[in-house]
């Protein structure tokens, strides 16, 4: 007799996808909240091949909208949900090119048949690059926002271990929830081109090779574009669009600094003032700019001057001045 779909899947991981949440896990006679607070444990059997049955946990169909990570224990891979405060007061600060983006992307997910006639594979790759603290975080949190709207689903990569295990989950997730919307978020995609080429080889086939899904949008980040090679930032199909994302303009600052500050405050600075000399700062500079003079009273121009000595080239070898420490000193 021919095996069904369903038992070949279920012997070969029988347990291989469950929401996990603190080991407590979803089941479909209590909603989502009540399984947040119970802990359930074998209660079914999980039918696999010549009459084999194994027990199991009570099951869901499809996870939660929101942010997960991939993690693996002797049952296999399963999902472990993140604790993401959603938000309508993210800033969507005035940066052209994360317009752009979040743009692009809304239109993607409405654009499924348009992918289907021409035969092509339903994804989109995004590669975003610039200095720390200028504003990709923000883009994030705002495609976050937008995909758990659409009942969609976050993977969260952030380092070698996520990626492997990535490559290897991405098909049973896909098998699991074919027509699921996905955002992968690969962050600091620098560090796993130079974890191997092993490592590499593998998010490549899932990127554009043998292991590619669809209806996804991944989208990579790095400080440091220059140690990417041509074959990541510059190859259509893995990551169809880059984007550096720059210090932010004389406009971008104000933005920040108005919405990020009491009416009360604004009246007390000279905000031409915190807009020329924060020329050339990240945003995460002027959020200590504004703990430093706002919350622990210290001086704009300490803090303005601080923030140039952090520039400085910093090296354990630094000669110190102070003639009277260490065994060689003279009285």
């Amino acid at each position: 007799m021919a095996k069904s779909k369903v038992q070949e899947k279920t012997i070969e991981q029988p347990v291989d996808v469950i929401l996990e949440e603190k080991a407590e896990y979803k089941t479909e006679k209590i909603s989502i909240e009540d399984a947040a607070e119970k802990v359930i444990g074998y209660c079914q059997w999980a039918v696999g091949q010549d009459g084999c049955y194994i027990p199991t946990f009570t099951s869901t169909k499809s996870v939660p909208a929101g942010v997960y990570e991939i993690q693996r224990n002797n049952n296999g891979y399963f999902l472990q949900k993140q604790k993401v405060v959603l938000s309508d007061n993210i800033l969507q600060l005035p940066i052209e090119q994360m317009q752009e983006i979040l743009e692009d992307i809304e239109n993607f997910w409405e654009m499924k048949d348009r992918f289907t006639k021409y035969k092509m594979v339903y994804k989109r790759g995004i590669l975003l690059h610039g200095p720390p603290g200028c504003g990709k975080s923000y883009l994030m949190q705002n495609l976050i926002n937008n995909i758990i709207s659409k009942n969609g689903i976050v993977f969260s990569l952030n380092g070698e271990t996520s990626v492997s295990f990535f490559t290897d989950f991405a098909q049973t997730f896909r098998t699991v929830e074919p027509d699921r919307p996905l955002v992968v978020i690969i962050e600091d995609i620098d560090n796993i081109v130079t974890a191997g080429q092993g490592l590499l080889s593998s998010l490549l086939n899932v990127l554009d090779g043998v292991n590619q899904i669809e209806n996804v949008v991944y989208l990579a980040t790095t400080n440091y574009p220059e140690r990417l090679q041509d074959r990541i930032s510059n190859r259509p199909s893995r990551f169809d669009r880059v984007y550096e994302i720059p210090h932010p303009s004389d406009e971008v600052r104000e933005f920040y600094i108005r919405h990020k500050l009491h009416e009360s405050d604004l009246k007390k600075i000279d905000m031409k003032q915190w807009v020329k000399e924060t020329d050339g700062l990240s945003l995460s500079h002027i959020k200590e700019l504004m703990v430093s003079t706002m919350i622990l009273g210290k001086k704009f121009e300490d803090v303005i001057s601080h923030f140039g000595e952090m520039k400085r080239p910093k090296s354990s070898r630094t000669t110190s001045t102070n003639k009277g420490l260490g065994f060689a000193s003279k009285n």
